[in-house]
């Protein structure tokens, strides 16, 4: 099975080659791979990455020009050789990022904030925090899958002071010392169900399927706990089980749980706990149910529904504490 970073280097790569995001030009992925100083590894695809002319007329102008039909494999291919060196790979989305199409990175609705003027003397006109603020609320369907997956890799396509770069999204994600090959093979190895899941909530974020990412993790939150529960239990059983080092928590009613208040002067003595582990993963799968699969429930108020709405923000954050979970999970040996 694919690693989710394999995923996100593919779409990437499918994007970048199969849209005008970067317009097809004369030699426009050698400059790419000059400009980041890595002439080697688009000289050793050249083939892959000259660009298709298809001429109808005798000048310049009468020609239609297009990727080339095997970039997307030169483009996946570059990019899991550069991921050895993460250092190479920033600069050659920083170099990417710096050819993206102004025109193409945002839908039609920009007009609204840009008052009808032309997109590239509005992002002149205004700060780098008015630009990146257009970009989040207005971004294309493709610029949006793009930035998904630079998600995923822990980058940020934004401007800064130096036009549009690649960034670091979170310094604990691009740092982070678990091997997230390790959690795909334990969860494909052991629990096959919790693993197609797991990989459709990240396929799920890298299309911007917000609602449908957040369903996914919840059932990933469910579904992994129901291997610890007893029979003709609910998954909350395993999930108390899996919890057993919060204190006094075997004692206590399933039922009772999550709705304590913690009072340590409580006449109830099971009230005098704090069952934190058990609380936290309840407080992640309530998120996932309000934010997820049960999103078109609400409060009647009139003769309107108090709809929740969710966001990609609220899916990367499902996506980041779900996996921690799971995480843990392999850590702790708690499913053995």
């Amino acid at each position: 099975m694919d690693s989710i970073r394999e995923i996100a280097l593919s779409k990437i790569a499918d994007v970048l080659s199969s849209s005008n995001l970067i317009i097809p030009q004369v030699d426009i992925w050698k400059k790419i791979f000059n400009n980041a100083g890595l002439s080697d590894y688009y000289e050793n695809r050249s083939s892959q990455f000259t660009t298709k002319i298809e001429a109808y007329g005798y000048r310049d102008d009468e020609r239609n020009l297009y990727h080339n039909e095997k970039c997307y494999n030169g483009l996946y291919e570059t990019f899991k050789e550069l991921e050895y060196t993460q250092e190479n790979f920033l600069k050659l989305c920083n170099s990417i990022a710096a050819k993206l199409s102004l025109y193409n990175l945002f839908s039609a609705e920009v007009e609204k904030a840009t008052k009808k003027m032309y997109i590239d003397e509005y992002i002149e006109k205004v700060g780098v925090a008015e630009k990146n603020q257009l970009l989040n609320e207005y971004p294309s369907k493709l610029f949006q899958e793009l930035q998904n997956n630079m998600n995923m890799l822990g980058l940020n396509i934004m401007f800064s002071d130096d036009g549009l770069s690649a960034m670091p999204f979170t310094d604990s994600l691009s740092e982070s010392s678990f091997d997230n090959n390790v959690l795909l093979q334990w969860l494909s190895g052991k629990y096959s169900n919790i693993s197609t899941e797991y990989i459709d909530a990240v396929k799920a974020y890298s299309v911007g399927d917000e609602t449908a990412c957040i369903t996914h993790c919840r059932s990933v939150i469910t579904g992994v706990f129901s291997y610890k529960k007893t029979e003709q239990r609910k998954w909350l059983d395993g999930l108390r089980t899996v919890c057993n080092k919060d204190k006094n928590i075997l004692n206590v009613e399933i039922n009772k749980i999550h709705k304590y208040d913690y009072n340590a002067n409580s006449p109830d003595p099971d009230a005098r706990y704090q069952y934190p582990r058990y609380n936290l993963i309840y407080k992640l799968y309530s998120f996932t149910c309000a934010l997820g699969a049960h999103i078109t429930e609400g409060n009647v108020n009139g003769e309107n529904i108090d709809f929740e709405t969710s966001t990609l923000e609220d899916a990367f954050m499902a996506l980041r504490m779900t996996e921690s979970v799971l995480i843990w999970l392999y850590q702790t040996n708690a499913l053995e």
